[in-house]
């Protein structure tokens, strides 16, 4: 009997022995596996001035890697190739491990992914100006220390979410015709020269013998002949709006002016004007002026 006992002590020790070696080899195993994966996340996936993907991936994927999503599959060449893309178009690419769970062979790593794209990022054109921030899924099959599959999912419907361009609320006729009045008024001719559609027309009827007298067609003739002609011809010392209205592409304004024309140095009297004003994509495509042209013929001929 004391034999037997003694046999049987044996017996335990040496099985807790083997267990312990086991688990041991385990340990070693994951540990190796998670620095592989540490290094896959943090050198590879996130964009860093120590290294590039190729490098540190090369030998860290098993012979025959595939990586799939849930539409294809890449080969560990391909998916290199694909970092390296993203590196040049996400310069601020990280992607950040928040969760390893590991069950045998098999890793699951939730990571957040963030970054800045400036050029075509999956269709979608960008500047550098917005960011995306994703939840993705990766589950990695190791065997030691290496990259055998991976099977991924990254919430890029999001990311196309949070990268486009904020909606432009679209302006009324009136927002652009007081836009336009604003910069004639400042003398802004870059913000003028911006709101006109080269195809305006300026609309000023009267007496052919005042040089402004119009109609004048094209954004280059109304900067180069007909703006100097009128700026250097009447001088504006009244202009009050009394009503305004609009419609989707018109806005019409209703007031009092008057002002001196410098070829006879005399002003007219206040007078009722009318402006239409109508807007195409966004511009001024009609300038519209009703005043009292025979007052202004008189004025500037020199007749009191």
């Amino acid at each position: 009997m004391k034999h037997l006992s003694i046999f049987a002590l044996f017996l335990v020790m040496f099985s807790i022995g083997c267990f312990t070696q086991k688990d041991l080899s385990n340990s070693k195993e994951v540990m190796k596996n998670k620095e592989s994966i540490n290094l896959f996340y943090n050198q590879a996936l996130t964009v860093n001035t120590i290294t590039r993907p190729s490098k540190v991936l090369a030998p860290l994927f098993a012979e025959g890697y595939k990586s799939y999503n849930s539409v294809d599959s890449k080969s560990a060449d391909q998916l290199m190739g694909q970092l390296e893309f993203f590196w040049k178009l996400i310069p601020d690419l990280k992607w950040g491990i928040e969760e390893i769970i590991n069950e045998g062979d098999t890793y699951v790593v939730r990571s957040k992914a963030t970054g800045t794209p400036n050029g075509d990022f999956m269709g979608l054109p960008t500047d550098g100006t917005k960011s995306f921030s994703i939840t993705t899924i990766d589950v990695h099959k190791m065997m030691d220390g290496k990259f055998v599959s991976t099977h991924h999912v990254e919430d890029w419907a999001t990311a196309m979410q949070q990268l486009k361009p904020a909606p432009t609320e679209k302006k009324t006729a009136m927002d652009i015709a007081n836009a336009f009045m604003e910069a004639m008024g400042k003398g802004d001719m870059e913000t003028m020269t911006g709101l006109m559609h080269d195809d305006m027309v300026w609309q000023n009827a009267g007496d052919k013998s005042l040089p402004w007298i119009g109609p004048w067609h094209g954004k280059k003739t109304i900067l180069e002949d007909f703006l100097p002609k009128f700026g250097a011809g009447f001088k504006t010392t009244k202009w009050e709006p009394n009503d305004a209205l609009s419609t989707d592409d018109t806005a019409a304004y209703f007031g009092r002016m008057k002002g001196i024309l410098t070829n006879s140095n005399l002003e007219t009297d206040e007078f009722d004007y009318a402006l239409r004003v109508k807007v195409k994509d966004g511009k001024v495509i009609l300038w519209n002026w009703f005043e009292d042209s025979y007052e202004f013929s008189q004025k500037f001929h020199g007749k009191k």
